[in-house]
C-alpha cells in the first residue's frame, strides 16, 4: 500500500468519524437535554422518525417515534431542543421537500404575548395539539373534478334556459321600447301644457305688478291725504283719546261700585227675601190658573163665555156703523151733498184685516229709518299665528258705519303684550277695491284691500315712515264672517320677514 493511499483513507476516516461524532453529540443533546411533546395526527403522509422539526423555518427538533393508534389515527412524538418553546395554539403541518423528504413544520400564533407554552411530555390524546396534512395535487385533482362536473350541469341548465331568457329578453326590449315612445309623446304634451301655462301666469303676473303699482299710487296718495287729515285734526283726535280714557275710568269705577253694591250683606238679604217673595207669588199664580183651568173647564161657563163675546162683537159693530154714519154726516156739511149711508156691514165697517194690515204698516216705518246694529258698527276679531312661539297675537278692531263709502276704524294690535293702536279712515273706490289712510300699529300708514273674483282678496300693509315696513295678506272667505289669511310681515326687510297666517270673524 503506498503512502497516498494510506493518507487518503486516513483523511476519509477522519471525516467519517468527525460525522459520527457531531450526530452522536446531537442525538446525545437532544435525549438528554431536550423534552419530549406528542402531536396528534388523521394522516401523517410519510412522515417518519428522524425527520427534522422545523420552528419558524428553523431546526429545532427530530421526529423521535411515530405511532399507529387503534383508532387508525397516529401520534407523533418529538424531541425538541432546550431553549426551543412550543406555545399552545401552534399550528403542525406536515410539509415535504423538493427531494420528498417529509418535515414537521410548526407555525407559533400570533399575538405571541398572550400564548401559553405546551407542557413538555407525552399528554393525554384529547390534550394533544392536532396536526394537519396539506392537501395533495391529488386531491386538488378530484376537487377539481367534482367542481368541473357542477360547472357541466350548471351549463347545461343555462343552456336549456338561455333561449326562454332570450325570448322573454325580446318581450320586455319590445315593451320598453313602447313604454319610451309613449313617454315622449307624453313628455311632449305635458311640455307644451307647461308651457301654455308658464304664459298665462306670465300675464296673470303682469296683470297684477300693474294693478298693484297702481294701488302703490293710490297708497301714497292716501297716505298723503291721511297724513294732512291727522295734521288738521290732531287735537280732536287727542280730545277722542282722552275722551276714551275718561271713559274707562268711569266704567271701572262703576264696576267697583257694582262690585261693592254685590258684596253687601243687607243686598243679599234683600235678594233672598225677593226670591222668596217671587216664589210664593209663583205658588199663588199656580192656584190661580188651576182655579181658572177648573173654570173654564165647565161646559156651562163656556156656553156663557161664547154667548158674551158674541155679544160684544154686536156692540162693536153698532158702534162702528153709528161711527160710519157721524162721518158721512160731517162729510155732508163740509162738502155738500153725499151718497146715500153706507149699507151696515159694507161702507161703515172695517173690513177685516184691514186694521192689521194698517197697524203692520205704521210698525215698519220706525224700521225702515232705523239703523240695524250691522249697519252703525262692526267688530272684527283677528287670530294671527307666527313662528316667533307662543300663541297666538290677537288683535280687535271696530269699524264705524261699515256700509258707508267713508268710515272709520277704531282698535288695537296684539292685545295683552306689545300693544299697537290703529286709528283710520276707509274708502270705497270700487266694488272690489277699499283703501284706508292714517294711523296703523302706532304709526303712520296705509291700507288696500283688492277683491278678486271669487272668495280671494290681497290685503297690503304699508306703515311707519321712519322705518317703512310692508305687510302682504292674502285673504280666503269661508262665510261672509269668518275668512283665512296667511302673508308676510316685514316684506321690505329680509331679516325682519315673518311668515303669519291666522283667522278673522267679524260680528
Amino acid at each position: 500500500m503506498s503512502q497516498q493511499v494510506k493518507v487518503g483513507l486516513f483523511a476519509l476516516t477522519t471525516i467519517v468519524g468527525v460525522f459520527a461524532a457531531y450526530f452522536v453529540l446531537t442525538n446525545y443533546r437532544l435525549n438528554h437535554g431536550g423534552y419530549t411533546i406528542a402531536v396528534h395526527f388523521k394522516d401523517v403522509g410519510g412522515l417518519q422518525a428522524g425527520s427534522s422539526v422545523q420552528l419558524s423555518g428553523v431546526i429545532v427538533g427530530t421526529v423521535a417515534e411515530v405511532r399507529l393508534l387503534p383508532d387508525q389515527t397516529v401520534d407523533v412524538l418529538c424531541t425538541i431542543q432546550p431553549g426551543a418553546i412550543v406555545y399552545r395554539g401552534s399550528s403542525f403541518l406536515v410539509a415535504t421537500t423538493l427531494t420528498g423528504q417529509a418535515t414537521l413544520v410548526i407555525t407559533p400564533p400570533r399575538p405571541l404575548a398572550g400564548a401559553a407554552p405546551l407542557a413538555a411530555g407525552i399528554l393525554a390524546e384529547n390534550e394533544q395539539p392536532e396536526g394537519y396534512l396539506p392537501p395533495s395535487i391529488t386531491d386538488l385533482a378530484t376537487q377539481g373534478q367534482t367542481q368541473l362536473k357542477e360547472l357541466s350541469k350548471t351549463v347545461a341548465v343555462v343552456n336549456q334556459e338561455l333561449p326562454q331568457l332570450a325570448r322573454q329578453f325580446n318581450a320586455i326590449a319590445s315593451h320598453t321600447d313602447t313604454l319610451i315612445g309613449h313617454s315622449d309623446a307624453a313628455l311632449q304634451s305635458l311640455a307644451s301644457e307647461f308651457a301654455t301655462t308658464i304664459g298665462q301666469v306670465n300675464a296673470d303676473l303682469a296683470l297684477t305688478q300693474s294693478v298693484i303699482s297702481v294701488n302703490g299710487r293710490n297708497v301714497s296718495q292716501l297716505t298723503g291725504n291721511v297724513n294732512s287729515l291727522v295734521s288738521a285734526n290732531g287735537e280732536k283726535v287727542t280730545r277722542l283719546v282722552i275722551s276714551l280714557s275718561d271713559t274707562a275710568t268711569s266704567l271701572n269705577k262703576t264696576m267697583t261700585g257694582l262690585s261693592a253694591i254685590a258684596q253687601d250683606p243687607l243686598l243679599k238679604t234683600n235678594v233672598l227675601q225677593t226670591t222668596t217673595n217671587v216664589k210664593d207669588a209663583s205658588a199663588k199664580l199656580k192656584q190661580i190658573a188651576g182655579d181658572i183651568q177648573g173654570l173654564t173647564g165647565d161646559p156651562q161657563v163656556q156656553t156663557q163665555l161664547r154667548g158674551a163675546v158674541f155679544d160684544l162683537s154686536s156692540v162693536i159693530a153698532k158702534a162702528n156703523d153709528i161711527l160710519g154714519a157721524y162721518s158721512s154726516a160731517q162729510a155732508r156739511g163740509a162738502s155738500g151733498p153725499s151718497p146715500a149711508s153706507p149699507v151696515p156691514g159694507q161702507a161703515g165697517s172695517p173690513q177685516p184685516g184691514s186694521t192689521s194690515s194698517a197697524a203692520r204698516s205704521v210698525l215698519a216705518l220706525p224700521g225702515k229709518a232705523a239703523f240695524s246694529r250691522s249697519n252703525l258698527a262692526q267688530a272684527q276679531i283677528r287670530e294671527t299665528y307666527t313662528g316667533r312661539g307662543g300663541g297666538p297675537a290677537s288683535d280687535l278692531n271696530i269699524v264705524v258705519l261699515p256700509h258707508l263709502g267713508t268710515h272709520f276704524t277704531v282698535g288695537a294690535n296684539d292685545l295683552g303684550y306689545r300693544t299697537t293702536y290703529n286709528f283710520l279712515v276707509n274708502s270705497i273706490r270700487s266694488p272690489r277695491l277699499e283703501v284706508a289712510g292714517g294711523v296703523l300699529y302706532s304709526a303712520l300708514g296705509g291700507r288696500a284691500l283688492y277683491r278678486f273674483r271669487g272668495p280671494v282678496e290681497a290685503d297690503v300693509r304699508l306703515y311707519d315712515p321712519k322705518h317703512p315696513k310692508l305687510d302682504l295678506y292674502g285673504d280666503v272667505r269661508l262665510t261672509d264672517r269668518l275668512q283665512l289669511f296667511y302673508g308676510e310681515r316685514g316684506f321690505l326687510n329680509p331679516a325682519q320677514k315673518t311668515p303669519a297666517f291666522g283667522i278673522q270673524a267679524s260680528y
